[in-house]
């Protein structure tokens, strides 16, 4: 047991006692002698200006002198109001290995929640400055592999550009972000080509290297508001939207659940039906999404967007017409058969 995993058991006695637990027996739980668990109960004290809430029952005595705190036999305690605070800093690929485990654990699911939620709150996703988002409903993260992750996350907080082979052609970019996009689950580097700013899926990014060459993060740009419009992960102009929808079958709630992260309009109207009204980018996942809703969805604006979704319909129709049309001319070509060999 290292010195890290022997503090981490000492908290753990600590909190496990609430009538206090002396040096000694500390030590003994622990597997160490008196000095070394001596020295740990120093270190824990003294760990980052006395953020541990920790003290003993020689805090109440009238000695001053702190040496009297560290003999075997004082008994230490944790103050209950603060004793969840254990500074505990892991990075993000450290930190979504953790939650990828979570699901695994033989635990009510609103302690899994309440835990996964302190994790990502270290994140501070919510803040305009970061260069790491979740784009979507803060859905449970998937693990990072490989070394991508962390050399990206060194060239953004050292301005370096990066030399990338993605889908085997070789791109110098400038590094502005990480983004994880909850509905597909899968993590993109959001980085600027020239003048032009684009996403690249990590999947997809077969090496990267970190180069000698800096660069100057944009002032001001920051991950969520470009995203902001974003339909997905797509390209392409920003364009106006209003799509009605009939309350069938909890189509209400879903839409409400669906755009929650968004700034999208929505408004119940007079006919019994809810307006919904954004700007988006990315044409393609957006009339996925309408198509999901079947005949509950009909897009007003724009005229354009109508036209696409009715070609995707015919599409489907098509295709449809075609199993049933083969199917037939099976099923002919079989009487025939039966027919001629009765």
């Amino acid at each position: 047991m290292d010195s890290i995993e022997r503090m981490q058991k000492v908290m753990a006695l600590i909190e496990a006692h609430p009538e206090g637990i002396c040096g000694h027996a500390l030590a003994d739980g622990c597997g160490v002698p008196w000095g070394t668990m001596k020295q740990d109960l120093k270190m824990l004290v003294s760990s980052s200006e006395n953020t541990i809430p920790l003290y003993t029952d020689h805090d109440e005595g009238n000695d001053e002198s702190d040496e009297g705190l560290f003999l075997p036999g004082v008994k230490w305690f944790i103050a209950a109001a603060r004793k969840c605070y254990t500074p505990v800093h892991l990075n993000v690929r450290e930190a979504v290995g953790v939650l990828a485990t979570l699901d695994f654990l033989q635990e009510d699911e609103a302690v899994k929640e309440a835990l996964r939620q302190k994790i990502l709150s270290g994140f501070d996703l919510g803040e305009e400055e970061t260069y790491r988002y979740i784009k979507g409903e803060l859905a449970p993260l998937e693990p990072i592999q490989g070394k991508t992750f962390p050399i990206i996350e060194n060239a953004i907080r050292t301005n370096k550009r990066l030399m990338i082979s993605f889908n085997g052609r070789k791109i110098a970019v400038d590094p502005l972000g990480i983004v994880y996009y909850s509905r597909l689950r899968y993590w993109y580097l959001a980085a600027r080509q020239g003048d032009i700013i684009k996403t690249y899926h990590l999947n997809n990014i077969q090496e990267v290297h970190e180069t000698n060459e800096t660069f100057v993060y944009p002032a001001g740009f920051s991950l969520k508001t470009w995203f902001g419009p974003r339909w997905g992960m797509e390209y392409g102009d920003l364009i106006g939207v209003k799509v009605r929808f009939l309350n069938r079958a909890q189509t209400w709630a879903k839409v409400r659940k669906d755009v929650a992260h968004r700034t999208s309009e929505l408004t119940e109207l007079e006919d019994g039906s809810l307006l919904f009204q954004d700007s988006i980018i990315g044409v393609n996942e957006f009339i996925t999404w309408i198509l999901g809703f079947g005949s509950a969805a009909e897009i007003l604006e724009p005229r354009e967007l109508r036209t696409l979704i009715l070609e995707r319909v015919r599409e489907t129709l098509g295709n449809y017409t075609e199993v049933r049309e083969t199917r037939s001319s099976a099923m002919h070509s079989s009487c025939q058969t039966r027919a001629l060999n009765p």
